[in-house]
Parts: C-alpha cells; sequence; structure tokens
C-alpha cells in the first residue's frame, strides 16, 4: 500500500524517476481478466484516454458499457465506432459535464436509479486551463479546481452506493479515479488553521495554469486516499493511478499558447506513452490490481503516494481537506451515505 512507501516518495516525485518510468513497458492485461456479464463507466471516454479505456474495456466483453461525455453528439459518433466493432456490448452514451455539480448529481442518480450494479467505474475526465476561469455553479470555484477536483470527489462520492456488491454479484466494485505525476512533487503552504485551503488556491492573482493542474491533482489523490479509508474493501476497491505524460490526448488543446504549452508539446512529443498503452494502465488499476491497492496511488502496481502526504504533517493536511471538502460538497447531502457520516 502506498501508506507504507513513505521512502519511496521524494525519489519517485523528482523529474529523472518521472521521465525513467516513461520507458518501462507496461504489462499486458492477464489473460483470465474479463469483464464478462458486468457493467462499466468511463467518464471523458469520447476522445484519447477515455476512448482507450473504453475500447480495452470491450475486448474483455462486459455486458454493458457506460460512456460518460460532455457532448452527446461527439460521444455518440464515438459509440458508433465502437458498436461496430464490439456488436455484443451495448454501449450507452450518457451526458455528464464535470463543470457543473447539477449535472454530476443528476448522472450519479441515474446510475442508481437506472443501473442493478456498477462493477467499475474509471473516472478519466480532466483538463487543464492557462487562463483563470470561474465555474458557474457552487462557489464558483477556479474551474480546473472545480473538475479536477471537487466534482470528481463527488462524483466519487455519489458513485459508491451503486458498486457495492449485490446478491447477485459477491465480487466488490471499483472505482479507479485518474490523477497524474504532476502532482507528485507538490508542497502547498496552507493557510493557518481556519483558513481555508480551497479558497487559498482561488486566488486569480496567484493563478498559474500548470501548478494549479497539478494541485488538482495532488488534491484529488489526497481526498481518494482519505475516501478509501472509509470504504470497506470488500465492498468497493478506491484506488487512484496515473497514465503520466501521453501523446494525442485533448489535454494540451486546453492550454493557451506560450512557452509553457510549447514545453508540454514537446515533453509529450519526446517522452509520451501512446494512448492505448496508457490507458493499460487504467485498466490494471481497475481490474487487476486487487486489494492491495486500496486508497493507493498506482502506475500499473502500487506505487507511493505524493510526498506531501506522509508524516503527522501530511496526516494534518489530509484530515484539513476531507473536512473542507465535506462540507463544500453538503449541498449533495454526502454526510448521509453511511461512509461519510461514519468518518
Amino acid at each position: 500500500m502506498s501508506a507504507q512507501l513513505e521512502k519511496q516518495a521524494p525519489s519517485q516525485a523528482s523529474f529523472l524517476s518521472i521521465v525513467r518510468r516513461l520507458f518501462h513497458t507496461i504489462p499486458p492485461v492477464p489473460f483470465n481478466i474479463t469483464l464478462a456479464g458486468k457493467t462499466a463507466l468511463v467518464t471523458g471516454s469520447n476522445v484519447g484516454l477515455g476512448l482507450e479505456c473504453a475500447r480495452h474495456f470491450l475486448t474483455l466483453r462486459p455486458k454493458r458499457l457506460i460512456m460518460a461525455v460532455r457532448s452527446l453528439k461527439k460521444g455518440e459518433a464515438a459509440a458508433q465506432a465502437l458498436r461496430a466493432e464490439f456488436p455484443d456490448t451495448d454501449i450507452d452514451v450518457w451526458e455528464l459535464d464535470m463543470s457543473s455539480f447539477r449535472s454530476v448529481q443528476a448522472f450519479a442518480a441515474r446510475c442508481c436509479k437506472e443501473l442493478d450494479r456498477l462493477d467499475v467505474a474509471v473516472l478519466n475526465a480532466g483538463m487543464g486551463s492557462a487562463r483563470f476561469v470561474r465555474a458557474e455553479e457552487g462557489r464558483k470555484r477556479e474551474i480546473t479546481l472545480q473538475v479536477n477536483y471537487l466534482s470528481t470527489a463527488l462524483l466519487a462520492i455519489l458513485l459508491l452506493p451503486v458498486l457495492k456488491p449485490t446478491s447477485t454479484s459477491r465480487y466488490p466494485g471499483r472505482l479507479t479515479v485518474v490523477s497524474s505525476d504532476a502532482g507528485l512533487g507538490v508542497k502547498l503552504k496552507l493557510p493557518e488553521e481556519g483558513s481555508s485551503i480551497l479558497d487559498s488556491l482561488d486566488d486569480p492573482h496567484t493563478f498559474s495554469g500548470f501548478p494549479q493542474y497539478a494541485i488538482s491533482k495532488m488534491l484529488l489523490t489526497t481526498f481518494i486516499a482519505r475516501l478509501a479509508e472509509a470504504v470497506d474493501p470488500d465492498e468497493v476497491v478506491v484506488n487512484v493511478t496515473n497514465p503520466s505524460a501521453t501523446k494525442g490526448t485533448a489535454f494540451l488543446t486546453q492550454i493557451d499558447g506560450g512557452l509553457v504549452k510549447t514545453l508540454l508539446e514537446a515533453w509529450m512529443s519526446w517522452f509520451g506513452r501512446s494512448a492505448e498503452e496508457a490507458a493499460r494502465i487504467y485498466v490494471h488499476a481497475a481490474l487487476v490490481l486487487g486489494r492491495e491497492s486500496h486508497g493507493s496511488y498506482t502506475e500499473w502496481d502500487v506505487r507511493a503516494w505524493p510526498v506531501m502526504l506522509y508524516g503527522e504533517n501530511g496526516r494534518k493536511f489530509t484530515e484539513r481537506l476531507w473536512k473542507e471538502t465535506l462540507e463544500e460538497l453538503s449541498f449533495a447531502g454526502v454526510e448521509r451515505l453511511p461512509e461519510i457520516s461514519k468518518h
């Protein structure tokens, strides 16, 4: 488990280590892994890594695949191609806009109402922005913070009930949340006790695009690790995964021109994995790794958390973020869920 890998965290977060891992061969998915008779869900699945993850899942013959997408038109176009390739699986396209709490709530409610059981969910949708833009709902947080952190945390919580085993399935559900190695070395200067961590990250005067992306992913890893403490791994295995630099994704299209984008384009071109390879990492986290990955950060294998999560200060930070996030999401009634109310 990541909790036991503190000594590895600093070296894992180094630039050299991140580059070195890009040259590792990602293991194939074992032949005995199957989704036969099961229902899978992938968010942001009409393009890039989400689409490749959906394709990987379809090769494992699920009964049903839910493609959660912001644009139904684009989602249907991607789904039509997949239906032609995999005619034996029911492929549905459902609308999900991660910038909108209302959309997240409606989507989760639909899952709980229309699905008898959800066996595996990969929360892949995310974004990066070079400009400070506010979301239109809730406390109108900066959009990267909203999409990558708050909305993803909310969706993870709201999907827990439908991921739990039923009388017809004795296997635990699987919830995999996509983070990034960009957040491994982040060290935040926290505001004083009583002040808001999220407020401190919601300031247009101190905003910087890529650092905000990295911070949002570190926050997400922190929250999911804490959420896993509240979830029985015999009911739902909850973990985080990292595809690292990947070619051909939509991430860079959301970043304005300039030096940062030029450097990132070069980085992706020189070192990036293919989308097929990177999505295979998703499959390892969601289907191959077992209970040992519960609450852990993974990259086809269990690895250390971001450096900021360890030690007494890391624990204090985790608890502050947990409580503050649940308070911000209280409008959705998250505190009434058994996993949250008991912890």
